[in-house]
């Protein structure tokens, strides 16, 4: 069995978006730690980041500008892919101080393997593989520049790559090249996906911050 048109586009979800679940609702979060005792994670965001509430991420999908054919259909892709599990963002208030200004974020999603037709029948490296392909499809110029060695966070394997795309906004003039750190897990049947999201164009830099975080996590 191979993998259907929507479960392509679902895999885009382990670098996109994933399993609808507030933040605010279904965990635990106190001050920096975040808590998630259904989905066994827990980590701490960077120092005076927050989070942004599910229902205001809908509004920064519908103004992103997708990939040429994909953005004519967007509305049907992010009707599969469903929501993020968290969004952690530097700017997360909405301050005029704010404006403009491009906010390196953290986007944990969550998909569980029978949402996925057909993956379970693949190992993991080729659900990467797939993955990669479909985000390329759909994000803009969106291409991995370094792959790095696996590495164990609580005994379970996690690969990391490096990746760069070109970020649009119906609001913004000129488009914005973004540098994006992926980490992803496979464990107790749920693709885990961190997003990374910073600009060095625009100087808007958390190297720091992602390597921080990354050491915070643990599965549980």
């Amino acid at each position: 069995m191979g993998i259907g048109r929507i479960e392509f586009i679902r895999l885009t979800g382990l670098a996109l978006t994933g399993t609808m679940i507030d933040p605010f609702q279904a965990v635990l979060t106190h001050d920096e730690y975040y808590i998630n005792k259904k989905l066994g994670i827990m980590f701490t965001i960077p120092k005076s980041w927050g989070f942004i509430k599910i229902q205001d991420f809908g509004k920064l999908k519908e103004e992103q500008i997708l990939d040429d054919y994909c953005d004519y259909i967007k509305d049907d892709i992010y009707e599969e892919l469903g929501d993020p599990i968290c969004i952690v963002t530097k700017y997360y208030e909405n301050l005029p101080k704010h404006e403009g200004l491009f906010s390196p974020t953290i986007i944990l999603n969550v998909n569980h393997e029978t949402d996925l037709e057909g993956s379970s029948l693949l190992d993991f490296e080729s659900v990467l593989n797939i993955s990669k392909l479909a985000t390329s499809n759909i994000l803009k110029e969106f291409k991995v520049i370094k792959k790095y060695e696996p590495f164990e966070i609580s005994g379970v394997s996690f690969y990391e790559f490096d990746a760069t795309y070109l970020y649009e906004h119906k609001d913004l003039i000129d488009p914005i090249k973004v540098d994006l750190k992926i980490f992803k897990a496979k464990h107790n049947g749920y693709f885990y996906d961190f997003n990374c999201h910073q600009s060095i164009e625009k100087k808007q830099i958390a190297h720091n911050e992602f390597k921080a975080f990354k050491n915070s996590i643990k599965l549980i």
